[in-house]
């Protein structure tokens, strides 16, 4: 029955990466907005298939390689962790009004390390299951990839882990939609006071549409004298008259006929349709429509400072369209405050753009231009750090390659050199990374799986629905009513800790706005890193 499977042990590769690109495609399937995730797929494969009689032995010779391709993932992806998280993780640290956001971060992993441990103990589950359990719960794939290097048998951290990673899925995702209802906490209502509060702006996402000059109100008028972005919350960026397109400027004067192009919210494109003409449709100016530019935020002059005070569309005739914070893209507001190393997107004349950059940070490098250089010395870099030890006591693989990912990520200039990475290659380079571990950790669990978590199961998959719900509820107890944090902002911090992207669409769904987002990504900064390390630290006190 299982021929077809052994048949890919005679040509080398080909099993694991049949692993990676089905278990990839299954993981990115959704129901209602969850997800096993790529690494969940491919690790359950991985381990059906290694069960059914896939091995590597014809791909290293040997059953006991000392260097594996999945060796070369973990590094990689460990590294990735750490260095998507240097550029927030110094800023979360550092306090400012975000210190709250990461001290939830930190609780929801303390309660999650600490109830895996007693749960391990009182059920004598041993270091392997108790880090599977803990990995599974949190949904973390860091925990289990740190984890897997030091634990006593990855065969029954590699089950642990695919159980129970269903069970931290779904319980997260429902104790975020349940538990604010229980409290009595209404997040839509909240999200739309909040915002009310800075600008009077709605939760419908900014648009861009076309009218016609043809209120004689603004005939033959400038922008600086209509003053169009202050009057109605709009910002034109182009004018077609004519045959020519070009972009608008303060000292552009309209004139009857020209067609407009304006970026807003639905409520205030219709005022501005009130004062200067009806909606048109023109194909030409969608055609010309300018991109938005990138622009790292690192000067100090700017960090702390909201879009309001810094008022770039008066100043530079610029527009910010969004916001990157590390693994988020916020929906700017005008409250919005800018920190060290977000990316702002920016559209206006190329001039106006520069000058803006010079006040705010530099260009972000074009997205075809990727460092190599500071993802092969970084893990060069982490792997000596890890062999260092000093009293006995080393970081390991794992932790040399996280701290030198965390100084890597947040030095993003080095002298005369640059250590950029686009985010769609660090992307690539962390999802694959995993993917090849796990898909090789996963095949060797499944030739060792008979015993490996025999008459532990039901102990286990309680243990770590345990672990989800009280890590939640206690993280929210005591940013509630401990450190008096608004319910949006204890969820979307919340979301951060357990750094579940399911967790956050889950809270944004229900505050039917992007504002848990930036409470997200201040608790993801250093959760990512925490995570990671609880998976070694779960194996070193269970052993204990």
């Amino acid at each position: 029955m299982f021929e077809w499977v052994r048949a890919l042990n005679e040509v080398p590769l080909a099993g694991l990466m049949l692993i990676v690109a089905i278990g990839y495609m299954v993981g990115r399937l959704a129901w209602r907005g969850m997800s096993i995730g790529p690494a969940g797929g491919t690790l359950a494969l991985a381990i059906l298939l290694g069960h059914w009689g896939l091995d590597f032995e014809q791909l290293y010779g040997t059953a006991t390689p000392g260097l594996t391709v999945g060796d070369l993932g973990f590094a990689f992806f460990i590294y990735s962790v750490g260095f998507e998280a240097g550029p927030q993780f110094f800023t979360a640290l550092m306090g400012g009004p975000g210190w709250r956001f990461v001290v939830v971060g930190t609780v929801v992993n303390l309660f999650a390390l600490g109830f895996a441990l007693l749960a391990g103990l009182a059920f004598g589950l041993g270091d392997s299951i108790t880090a599977g359990l803990l990995s599974g719960a949190l949904t973390s794939a860091p925990t289990y990839a740190a984890a897997e290097e030091v634990c006593s048998d990855p065969a029954a951290l590699s089950v642990t882990f695919a159980l129970t990673y269903p069970i931290g899925l779904v319980g997260v995702v429902w104790l975020v939609q349940a538990l604010p209802r229980l409290m009595g906490d209404n997040l839509a209502a909240e999200a739309d006071a909040r915002e009310d509060r800075g600008k009077k702006r709605r939760t419908e996402p900014e648009l861009t549409r076309a009218f016609d000059v043809s209120n004689e109100a603004v005939i033959g008028k400038s922008l600086k004298e209509l003053d169009l972005t202050h009057g109605t919350g709009c910002y034109i960026t182009l004018v077609h008259r004519g045959s020519a397109v070009f972009r608008a400027d303060a000292d552009t004067v309209l004139e009857a006929g020209d067609h407009v192009m304006a970026k807003g919210r639905f409520d205030e494109l219709r005022a501005f349709g009130k004062m200067v003409g009806e909606e048109v449709y023109d194909e030409e100016m969608r055609n010309r429509m300018p991109a938005p530019r990138r622009i790292h935020v690192d000067e100090r002059g700017v960090i702390g400072k909201s879009l309001r005070e810094l008022d770039f569309a008066s100043r530079y005739h610029c527009l910010v369209t969004a916001i990157e914070r590390g693994q988020v893209t916020i929906e700017p507001s005008a409250e919005t405050r800018l920190e060290r190393h977000d990316v702002v997107h920016v559209i206006g004349r190329r001039g106006d753009m520069r000058e803006l950059a010079v006040e705010v940070g530099r260009w972000v490098h074009p997205a075809h231009e990727t460092d190599i250089a500071v993802y092969a010395g970084g893990v060069f870099l982490g792997l000596l750090l890890g062999r260092l030890a000093f009293g006995g006591f080393g970081l390991g693989t794992a932790g040399g390659l996280l701290v030198a990912g965390i100084l890597l990520g947040r030095f993003r200039h080095i002298g005369p050199f640059s250590t950029h990475v686009p985010p769609a290659a660090r992307q690539l380079v962390r999802d694959l990374g995993i993917l090849l571990f796990v898909a090789e950790t996963g095949v060797q669990a499944g030739g060792q799986l008979a015993g490996t978590v025999e008459g532990v199961i039901g102990p286990t998959l309680l243990a770590a629905a345990g672990v989800t719900v009280f890590s939640v509820l206690g993280a929210a107890l005591v940013a509630r009513w401990l450190i008096g944090l608004s319910a949006v902002d204890t969820w979307g911090s919340i979301g951060g800790g357990m750094t579940s992207s399911a967790a956050l669409v889950a809270v944004k769904r229900a505050a039917e706005s992007n504002a848990p987002a930036l409470a997200y990504a201040a608790a993801y900064a250093v959760a990512s890193v925490l995570v990671t390390i609880a998976g070694q630290l779960v194996v070193y006190l269970a052993a204990a």
